[in-house]
């Protein structure tokens, strides 16, 4: 189930940003247009039996769509391994999809969409409402109090951000931050809770440099040909934070509050 969820993110995440409906049509080959059969549109198998390539044309398909698919099925059955069959594991696979299709649109385009981001927070205070009272049986009242608080850090998360982003647009005299790496991030951490936030911020920080270090020499992250209408290209050395921010999210709601514990242990050492 969660690999052919990864085979419906491919999807999105290439027609969405040129607007297109993501039901309708189905698949078909890009390069020749050809309508993919049933048999040819099997979740990471069907990449592989067909060799990567169109089965009329022969045009290659990206090992990307194969490893969407393979990456989401294992983040699927791990939070299930985790969380077991509840509304939070639903919710978490629910969020870890939009954050996917948000990565990899990022990653393509340069681009967050917000309504993304909104879907994200959605969910996630809803799914964290409804699990409050169906997986623990906690009464209505209290569970709308923690949404409530996952909303606050979630403001919170979005004004620390855009604050980090106006300090050190004004330092460098150019914008540091893309427009919405803020929304996407409290956004995030609606869905994550206050545990979340720092381990978010700290983890798509880290990855991010680690990213940056080891593929820079090789062009860097995300594609370097886009260009956006207003004319606006990546600079050498700029790094989509989106697909970072959305990993972070994705592995937060993997582990949980033990990160947020394991964090907070660190510290407390080396004080």
């Amino acid at each position: 189930m969660g690999a052919s969820v990864g085979s419906f993110l491919n999807v999105v995440a290439f027609r969405t940003p040129l607007g297109r409906s993501v039901v309708s049509p189905g698949s078909a080959c890009p390069s020749c247009e050809k309508p993919i059969a049933w048999y040819d549109n099997i979740p990471v198998l069907s990449w592989f039996i067909l060799g990567g390539q169109c089965r009329y044309c022969k045009a290659p398909f990206s090992f990307r769509y194969a490893g969407v698919e393979v990456f989401f099925g294992v983040y699927t059955l791990a939070i299930v391994m985790r969380w077991d069959l509840t509304v939070h594991s639903l919710t978490c696979i629910l969020v870890g999809a939009i954050l996917v299709a948000i990565a990899l649109i990022d990653h393509d385009h340069w681009l967050i969409d917000d309504r993304m981001s909104a879907a994200v927070a959605v969910v996630g205070l809803v799914g964290h409402g409804a699990s409050l009272i169906i997986d623990t049986g906690l009464p209505i009242g209290p569970s709308l109090v923690s949404v409530a608080t996952h909303f606050a850090a979630g403001a919170i998360a979005f004004g620390l951000l855009f604050g980090m982003g106006y300090v050190m647009s004004r330092a460098l005299d150019k914008e540091a931050l893309g427009g919405g790496d803020a929304p996407l991030f409290a956004a995030i951490v609606c869905a994550t809770g206050w545990a979340g936030l720092l381990p978010v911020l700290m983890l798509a920080s880290i990855q991010g440099l680690i990213g940056w270090a080891v593929l820079s020499r090789s062009g860097g992250i995300g594609n370097r040909e886009v260009e956006h209408d207003d004319g606006w290209q990546p600079e050498e050395g700029a790094l989509p934070l989106g697909i970072f921010l959305a990993l972070a999210g994705l592995e937060v709601m993997l582990i949980g509050e033990g990160l947020t514990d394991a964090y907070l242990n660190a510290v407390r050492n080396l004080l």
